[in-house]
């Protein structure tokens, strides 16, 4: 596919792009203590300038400290931060891409305020449903500073470079607010009525309007919809034709806000493009031009819906956290080796925590610490193991130099990635393994499937380094059983090797163990889930966690927690909980996800061999996908 559309160049008002995919708007908390940009912030967005994209549109940026999400989150009010955004804008503008900000404000959804010694403002005093904030309405002469102040904001985004503004009108927050009827009680003339609603944001749209001159470009971001008892689409094409009038020249829609977080950053129980249809009707409302995103992460997607007209341009956000390089793959007929978004959410979820996340790039945010250069002394390298962790130091290794031999005792790469992918709507995960073993072949790395890999035989093959990539084995917890009851791991039924009964006791109810009796239940299989702590799918991001409880629930599977098990006999498991034994039973199997230990086999023939193997420690201790690979760099790049 040659992909035309896609690099078809567009207009949004007087601003020419160069093709129709925009990176979109995500928060990175690496700001620093005045909410300005850092290096390793510029370093980030100057990365995925690089992949080719029209625009790089900067993440929602505060227009007053008391709504700024956090400590770390970016903020535009003080002149002196100028040349810290110029330093941004100028790293977006060198690699041929245009910058846009997203300008706005928390509303209710933020607790900085109250660390600052402020309250939460909204359009009404209606708390956040994550942040559960007191919110108290805006006052008319808070109303009139706010235009004030976001014109400024505006005017100092001008005077940085940034080539066009956007208006944060979503996701619930302070704008947003003001447009549901859901969150805008008031009762004067700005609330009540949708025409009431959209008085103060048009008000506002008005304002930068005259402040900017008729030719400078003005985008707004739009939630097609808030699916618990908020906006519907119907209201939001009024919405959409008022901001058109208004002076807006492209609006860029997403959904929802944390009442409805599976819509606002969509797992991937949100199936790709889900935003389309929305997107569709919206624009058959307005002339100008319509960005749609709601996971698109396939290029032929993005191609279709522009040939069908669905929308104007795509914005592709967590894609090129994924991967910078996703427009450039595609234009140069690599999308093999796209590492697509797998739609874990982590992104979001770990960002306070040091910065954003990103389960398939462990080179996100550490872009100059993690660069690949080319080793001094060039090594023969043999990599045991095909997982991600393998795969990954194999490339790394490669682009360094090094002649890389990966052994695979199975036919196909992915380690337990494969197990992982098997759960509904998982399939997604696996592309993380075909872009690896692709990216591997094109970097020149010999890979070995169906051969297994004995102190012996990487002796005979006269490696100078030895990588060990072997990962984890699941295992079962020593519990007394009389035999009644055949017990299983979760990764072996994940993989076919064993089939449990009809009655199943799930050991574990942490992410593998709710993921692998969700997806037993397709098979109709009666389940009861034991877990040692009060709750289940704890370490599980909120985005999915709401929907795998529902799903259980909508199941019937049955929870027992807090519980210590004791024994399996008789067909049942026993088990203590409130110092207090109870049975539960009968069952047909136990099916155990209570933790994996590492596999040293192979390292303690090595060494007995009197070959000391360099390990990836995540890839043995069974951590996180990230986590692995990461460790696999820092290994590789130690070489």
């Amino acid at each position: 596919m040659n992909y035309e559309k896609l690099f078809e160049p567009v207009r949004i008002g007087s601003m020419e792009l160069k093709n129709r995919v925009i990176m979109g708007p995500l928060g990175t908390a690496m700001a620093d203590e005045n909410h300005w940009p850092t290096p390793r912030q510029v370093r980030y967005y100057e990365e995925r300038a690089k992949g080719g994209v029209a625009m790089v549109m900067m993440e929602h940026t505060g227009v007053q400290e008391m709504g700024v999400r956090s400590a770390t989150a970016t903020g535009i009010w003080d002149p002196a931060g100028v040349p810290a955004w110029k330093a941004l804008v100028d790293a977006i503008h060198k690699n041929g891409a245009k910058a846009g900000i997203q300008l706005g404000h928390q509303g209710s959804c933020t607790d900085y305020s109250r660390i600052l010694g402020g309250e939460c403002v909204a359009a009404s005093n209606i708390r956040c449903y994550k942040i559960q904030e007191k919110t108290r309405f805006m006052t008319r002469e808070e109303m009139e500073q706010f235009k004030k102040d976001y014109v400024k904001s505006v005017k100092l985004a001008i005077e940085a470079g940034f080539d066009t503004v956007m208006f944060h009108m979503t996701n619930g927050y302070f704008l947003a607010s003001w447009l549901s009827g859901r969150t805008n009680k008031r009762t004067d003339e700005y609330g009540g009525t949708l025409e009431n609603r959209l008085r103060f944001p048009l008000e506002l749209v008005a304002a930068v309007r005259e402040a900017v001159g008729p030719d400078y470009p003005l985008m707004a971001r739009l939630a097609t919809r808030e699916v618990n008892g908020g906006r519907t689409i119907e209201e939001t094409r009024v919405v959409a034709r008022a901001l058109q009038d208004a002076g807006i020249d492209a609006i860029d829609l997403n959904s929802g806000s944390w009442s409805e977080y599976d819509w606002e950053f969509p797992s991937y129980f949100q199936q790709e493009g889900f935003l389309l249809e929305d997107a569709e009707k919206i624009r058959a409302s307005v002339h100008i031009p319509i960005i749609s995103g709601g996971r698109i992460t396939e290029p032929l997607m993005a191609e279709q819906a522009l040939e069908e007209g669905r929308c104007d341009l795509i914005s592709v956000t967590r894609g090129f956290l994924a991967d910078p390089q996703w427009l450039i793959k595609t234009q140069t007929g690599r999308t093999q080796a796209i590492r697509r978004c797998v739609a874990c959410t982590r992104c979001i979820n770990d960002r306070e925590s040091g910065g954003l996340v990103c389960t398939v790039n462990p080179f996100q945010g550490r872009e100059d610490e993690l660069a690949i250069h080319p080793a001094e002394n060039k090594l023969r390298i043999g990599v045991i193991g095909a997982g991600p962790a393998g795969l990954q130091a194999a490339i790394v290794a490669a682009k360094r130099g090094h002649d890389v031999t990966v052994i695979e005792k199975e036919l196909m790469p992915g380690g337990m990635v494969r197990q992982a992918g098997v759960p509904p709507l998982k399939w997604e995960i696996l592309s993380l393994i075909s872009a690896l073993d692709y990216e591997a072949k094109e970097a020149g790395v010999k890979v070995l499937y169906g051969t297994e890999a004995t102190a012996q035989s990487i002796r005979d093959m006269q490696f100078d380094k030895v990588i060990l990539a072997c990962g984890a084995k699941a295992t079962i917890p020593p519990i007394p059983n009389d035999g009644s009851l055949p017990a299983y791991t979760a990764v072996s039924v994940l993989a076919g090797e064993n089939w449990p009964g009809q009655r199943i006791a799930m050991v574990g109810g942490g992410w593998i163990g709710c993921e692998t009796a969700e997806w037993l239940t397709k098979y109709h299989r009666d389940i009861t889930i034991f877990e040692m702590l009060d709750h289940i799918a704890g370490d599980m991001y909120p985005a999915m966690r709401e929907k795998m409880l529902r799903s259980l629930r909508e199941a019937d599977v049955r929870v027992e927690c807090s519980v210590r098990i004791k024994e399996f006999r008789d067909g049942q498991v026993i088990f203590e909980r409130d110092g207090k034994e109870c049975a539960k039973g009968p069952f047909d199997t136990v099916v155990v996800a209570a933790g994996m230990r590492p596999d040293t086999t192979l390292a303690e023939a090595l060494r007995a061999e009197g070959i000391e193997p360099v390990v990836i420690a995540n890839a043995v201790k069974a951590g996180r996908i990230h986590e692995a690979l990461k460790d696999a760099v820092e290994t590789a790049i130690r070489l």
